[in-house]
């Protein structure tokens, strides 16, 4: 396993607040050491309070937002690609399917919280490959701590999301755009839709969710588009499956988003992909 397949943090911030939405390549683990915030995963909005452990696929919108001042947000963040979820996983061991099937936000018990916690310490200041060792203790602390998070998983409940009392009024437009953001409509299209003016609409939307109505659509078409250009199929194609309605468009919104073009996006997936298929036979 290379560390650049994977990275660990403690992070620590007197205030957090994402301006914007945002996405990975990778899978995110956020293990909470503090109380206090707002954690917006998909279309669902959870509290940040410790003990609180967060998993986000790799094509999920998040964002958060901590304004406490009487103490720091503190949290440990973890990502890792899933190709190295796929290689360090067996067919009795399977740590794909497991993140596939893990609950997206899990409440810890004190026991639970002090195993983690420690792995994650571990893992962080685990010597460097280049000391003799190095590699082989950062491969069994990773799989110790995968293997603690699928034990944990396999017991938890899910969390109920709704925090603020205005997310239940906006749930159903986050649906609805769920279930139609490749098609084409405006902001007075959903207001007729749920018979609101669309001036409401836009400062209840904001106020819970901390970003526009278009924009949540721009990031749900884009994170499509990602998974269009990866199978593969054409730019173009892949820009009008995921609703934009130019291919200019596209490419200019796409860009501004991921920092890459969709073609050279395709072609620097689609290069690590058989990379991984290499080292994969050869192994």
């Amino acid at each position: 396993m290379q560390r650049e397949d994977f990275s660990i943090s403690l992070n620590q911030n007197e205030t957090w607040h994402m301006d914007k939405l945002h996405f990975h390549e990778s899978v995110e683990l956020l293990l909470s050491l503090c109380d206090g915030g707002d954690f917006f995963i998909g279309q669902d909005m959870y509290p940040i309070q410790k003990n609180m452990l967060f998993l986000l696929d790799s094509a999920v919108l998040h964002r958060t937002v901590h304004e406490r001042t009487d103490q720091p947000y503190r949290r440990y963040i973890m990502h890792i690609l899933p190709t190295a979820l796929e290689r360090l996983s067996t067919a009795q061991t399977d740590f794909t399917r497991s993140f596939r099937c893990a609950k997206t936000c899990t409440v810890l018990d004190p026991q639970q919280m002090r195993e983690l916690t420690e792995l994650f310490r571990q893992l962080e200041n685990v010597p460097g490959p280049e000391r003799f060792g190095g590699d082989v203790r950062q491969n069994i602390l990773l799989l110790e701590l995968l293997l603690k998070l699928c034990d944990i998983w396999q017991a938890a409940e899910t969390e109920s999301g709704i925090v603020n009392p205005d997310y239940e009024r906006v749930a159903p437009v986050l649906q609805y755009i769920q279930d139609h953001f490749t098609e084409t409509f405006t902001l007075d299209d959903l207001a007729r839709q749920f018979s609101i003016s669309k001036y409401h609409l836009c400062h209840i939307f904001k106020n819970v969710t901390g970003f526009s109505v278009m924009e949540y659509v721009i990031q749900r078409r884009i994170i499509l588009a990602r998974e269009l250009l990866r199978q593969p199929i054409s730019v173009q194609e892949a820009g009008e499956r995921a609703g934009f309605q130019t291919n200019s468009h596209f490419i200019r919104t796409f860009s501004a988003y991921t920092g890459m073009s969709p073609k050279r996006y395709a072609r620097q997936y689609l290069q690590s992909a058989k990379l991984t298929n290499l080292t994969e036979k050869k192994s």
